[in-house]
């Protein structure tokens, strides 16, 4: 991988933006795809629901973790230097970073909003107007696709039996009791841990978003801060709800 991004940095000058465009979609975002499933194969189950990993399966976990960490890196960095080229393409790596923060995984969250982080502090200062809208646009995206959902608790929905009525018209073989506490309590602590997930990453982006206001407020029109107000309050009432 090394050497892929070193052969990029070192003759990406020659580079069209057509061939820019097809170097990213045919060849460096489909690392992250393959990264993304191998981590998180269901794309839904909320981190640190299966308690029994094993030792092999955390390390190679761990080895993921760092590749992903040190590609999106290598990525970030490399639109920077060719910025004046690629940028043209702000929003296609906007989409590739909050697709890793939207997913209810506060690792994967996590290492894209750092490379996010990375992003603005290192290319924030050329974008113009249009591209900071488009910051902002998907930062206000990411945070609405991560609101945490209470409902599925406050409605006690979690109390309903796991199986059916459909599937129990043979009377003389009812679910066991102990079945049906199994589920509901499985059902619970799902729903809890996507809920906390959820908030965790919402904290994280507020973070971001006082970063930005703290190191990039010369660059952000006052039409675009009304947008990061609007996430804020609506983040800080999802959380603290």
């Amino acid at each position: 991988m090394q050497v892929l991004f070193d052969t990029l940095r070192n003759h990406g000058h020659l580079f069209s933006l057509p061939l820019w465009e097809k170097v990213f979609d045919s060849v460096l975002f489909p690392i992250f795809d393959y990264v993304r499933h191998a981590i998180d194969p269901s794309g839904s189950s909320p981190q640190g629901q299966n308690v029994e990993n094993d030792p092999a399966e955390l390390d190679q976990d761990a080895w993921l973790y760092e590749t992903c960490t040190l590609a999106l890196q290598l990525v970030v960095d490399l639109f920077v230097k060719f910025y004046d080229t690629v940028n043209p393409l702000l929003k296609k790596v906007l989409l590739l970073l909050t697709s890793f923060i939207k997913r209810p995984h506060q690792s994967l969250a996590g290492i894209g909003i750092a490379a996010f982080v990375r992003l603005m502090s290192s290319a924030g200062s050329m974008f113009v107007d249009e591209k900071w809208l488009e910051v902002v646009l998907s930062l206000k995206e990411a945070a609405t696709e991560t609101l945490p959902d209470f409902t599925y608790v406050s409605s006690g929905a979690y109390l309903e039996n796991g199986v059916s009525a459909d599937n129990r018209e043979d009377e003389s073989q009812p679910l066991a009791d102990d079945n049906e506490e199994s589920s509901r309590s499985r059902n619970l602590y799902f729903a809890v841990g996507d809920a906390k997930c959820r908030a965790a990453v919402q904290l994280l982006l507020i973070q971001v978003c006082r970063l930005l206001f703290a190191f990039m407020s010369g660059y952000i029109l006052f039409s675009q801060s009304s947008d990061f107000l609007e996430f804020f309050e609506s983040g800080t009432a999802s959380v603290n709800g």
